[in-house]
């Protein structure tokens, strides 16, 4: 009987496993710091320690020029714009290995930033790395979730369920993407940052939020992306997850490629996980 039963636990646990797409083969922990708002996390490339970002809106995995120039087989150039326009390019290639912990990054494609020399950290982890895993960010821990199967369907029970939309550049960079409600009926399509604790929306919003982005009052303010004005706006929710809503957040108007860019001012104390390969995340209730 014994025997039976293990039999039949073990074909009802690898079903479970085949059926929960996005879950990773066994359940990951990597602490992290919060760094000015960011992520900031010990990694290794190349079995050589690294500190690091682990930023959702950097579309490529990057790594510092003075790393990377050694650790990279260069192979090729990536071209892309950032948030506010401007041109990157980045050579790219591969390393021998690239890891968060006991987590190997799917480090396909890295690419090479002179950005980040001199910043204190030498490598950007983006969504890339977590195309095939269900990854749980939880802000209130202070740590990344890499799920299971049984750990992944506990997770969902109680979340409420958000679309992603992807921005998949070649298969090298990946944006994620949720709408979020701005209060006074205005919606937008953001991006879902872990590299920045600013949120910030694109000018075009001022005046259908109250803002007159020409009064004086107004704090001009710089981000990691340029420059920008500082205001109050109504209201700031993810939709599908009302019970998320920050009330009058302050935010920074700039111009921007995208509607939006919401980083972890709004993203802390929440736990949410992102499953990229069926373009859902997935918002834990309030603690």
């Amino acid at each position: 009987m014994i025997r039976a039963n293990v039999r039949t636990a073990a074909v009802m646990a690898a079903a479970l496993v085949c059926s929960v797409p996005g879950a990773a083969g066994a359940l990951e922990r990597i602490p992290f710091a919060a760094d000015g708002g960011a992520i900031r996390v010990q990694g290794t490339v190349n079995g050589q320690p690294v500190p690091m970002l682990v930023d959702l809106g950097a579309g490529v995995d990057v790594l510092s020029e003075k790393v990377g120039t050694r650790a990279v087989d260069v192979s090729g150039k990536f071209v892309t714009l950032s948030l506010t326009g401007q041109r990157v390019d980045l050579p790219i290639g591969t390393v021998v290995s690239m890891a968060l912990g006991e987590f190997k990054v799917d480090s396909r494609t890295v690419g090479i930033w002179s950005g980040l020399d001199g910043s204190g950290v030498d490598g950007l982890i983006s969504a890339s790395a977590f195309r095939d895993v269900a990854t749980t960010f939880d802000f209130r821990a202070h740590e990344l979730l890499i799920e299971d199967a049984v750990t992944y369907a506990e997770r969902k029970r109680f979340a409420a369920r958000i679309p992603l939309f992807l921005q998949d550049e070649l298969g090298i960079a990946v944006g994620v993407f949720a709408r979020f409600d701005f209060g006074n009926g205005q919606t937008g399509l953001c991006v879902v940052d872990t590299g920045t604790q600013d949120i910030m929306l694109d000018r075009r919003f001022a005046k259908k939020l109250g803002v007159n982005l020409a009064d004086p009052s107004l704090k001009s303010v710089k981000t990691r992306l340029g420059q920008g004005l500082s205001a109050t706006i109504p209201s700031l929710t993810i939709i599908g997850a009302s019970d998320s809503t920050m009330q009058r957040p302050n935010v920074v108007f700039e111009n921007l490629v995208y509607d939006c860019n919401v980083g972890t001012e709004y993203w802390a104390n929440k736990v949410f996980t992102l499953d990229i390969l069926q373009r859902v995340m997935y918002v834990a209730p309030p603690a």
